[in-house]
C-alpha cells in the first residue's frame, strides 16, 4: 500500500501543469493572475493626453510620449536633440500584456534589449535600458536629465531610469509604470528583492522596483517576450516606433543645458552654454505636421530650419 501511495504522490508532484515554474524557495508556482484593468486604466488616466483601450490580451496605451515636466535640463552628454511628440497611438501604440506569464529562462538587460523599451511609465512616456546602444550606464555618463530622461535619434523623449517621482502622484502602492513583459513597476521599497529586481508576491503576482544604481530596475526580464533584432541590440515586440523629422546628430564636446521652458503649447525653448556662452534653441510644431526649428548664437545670428513630418 505504501508503494501505490509513493506513486500516487509522485505522479501528483510531477504532474504539475508546464506553466508552473520553481521560485526562490524551490516550490512551484503558477501563472499570475491577470493584470487589473480598472486599475491599471485609473492610473494612465491621471495624466493629461493619454487614452487607453483592451482587448483579451492587450492593454494598449496612446500617447504622444511628452511628459507634463520639464525635460532635458542638466544634460551634459547632449546629442542635439530636442523633444518632440510622437504618434505612439491607433496601429503604433503601447501593447501591455494583460496575461504575463513566467519566463523560464529571465532575458538579462545587461547583455539584452538595448533597442527599444523595456517599459512604459504611467505618463505615457517609455523607459529604456539603463545601458544605452554602447552599453554603457546613460546615467553615469551624463546623458539624462534630472527625471532620468533625455531624446533619442527620433527627437524622441524617454526615460533610462524609471520615473519614481510618479509615485507622488500614483500613490506608494501603485505602480509608476508596466514593463513590456506585463508586470508592473513600482518606485522604491525597503523589502529584500530577488535576482531580477522583483518579488514574488503571496498571490502569485510579481512586482519590480526601483534602486538607486545600476541595473535601477528588470536586471532580468521575469515574464515572456518575443524579440527580434540581435542581442544585445535585440528588442521587445510589439512596440511602437517613434518618427523622426532630421537626420541624428552627434555630441556637442563641452556643451551643457542650462534651462529648458515650454513657451506656449507645441512650442519650446532649450539654452545651452559652450566655452561659458549660451545658445538658444526656439521651436514648435504646427497642425499641419510642419516643424520650426531657430538657432540662436551667442553673437545673436540665427538661422531656421523647418521640417515634415
Amino acid at each position: 500500500m505504501k508503494k501505490y501511495t509513493f506513486l500516487i504522490l509522485f505522479f501528483v508532484i510531477f504532474s504539475c501543469k508546464e506553466s508552473e515554474i520553481l521560485n526562490e524557495n524551490d516550490s512551484f508556482v503558477t501563472d499570475p493572475p491577470k493584470n487589473d484593468i480598472n486599475l491599471m486604466e485609473s492610473l494612465f488616466k491621471k495624466f493629461d493626453g493619454i487614452t487607453t483601450s483592451n482587448d483579451t490580451s492587450f492593454f494598449y496605451v496612446n500617447s504622444n510620449g511628452l511628459p507634463g515636466h520639464s525635460m532635458m535640463k542638466g544634460i551634459t552628454n547632449w546629442q542635439q536633440q530636442i523633444p518632440i511628440n510622437q504618434e505612439y497611438s491607433g496601429d503604433n501604440n503601447w501593447a501591455i500584456p494583460i496575461s504575463p506569464t513566467f519566463s523560464e529562462t529571465p532575458l538579462s538587460t545587461k547583455s539584452n534589449l538595448m533597442k527599444g523599451a523595456l517599459a512604459i511609465a504611467v505618463n505615457g512616456v517609455p523607459i529604456f535600458n539603463p545601458l544605452n546602444n554602447r552599453g554603457e550606464d546613460a546615467n553615469l555618463m551624463g546623458e539624462l536629465d534630472q527625471w532620468g530622461g533625455h531624446c533619442g535619434k527620433a527627437d524622441d523623449y524617454h526615460y533610462h531610469i524609471p520615473p519614481t517621482h510618479l509615485t507622488s502622484e500614483v500613490g506608494q502602492n501603485n505602480p509608476i509604470a508596466y514593463a513590456l513583459d506585463g508586470f508592473p513597476v513600482y518606485g522604491k521599497t525597503t523589502k529584500s528583492l530577488d535576482e531580477n529586481l522583483g518579488i514574488l508576491n503571496d498571490d502569485g503576482s510579481y512586482h519590480y522596483y526601483t534602486i538607486d544604481q545600476y541595473p535601477y530596475f528588470i536586471a532580468n526580464m521575469k515574464g515572456n517576450v518575443k524579440t527580434s533584432g540581435i542581442p544585445p541590440e535585440n528588442q521587445i515586440n510589439p512596440q511602437p516606433s517613434a518618427k523622426a523629422i532630421r537626420q541624428a546628430l552627434q555630441p556637442i564636446n563641452g556643451a551643457t543645458i542650462v534651462d529648458f521652458t515650454e513657451i506656449s503649447s507645441n512650442s519650446f525653448r532649450l539654452k545651452y552654454t559652450l566655452n561659458s556662452e549660451f545658445y538658444l534653441i526656439d521651436y514648435y510644431w504646427d497642425s499641419t505636421g510642419h516643424y520650426y526649428l531657430t538657432f540662436t548664437d551667442p553673437n545673436g545670428t540665427s538661422r531656421t530650419e523647418t521640417y515634415h513630418k
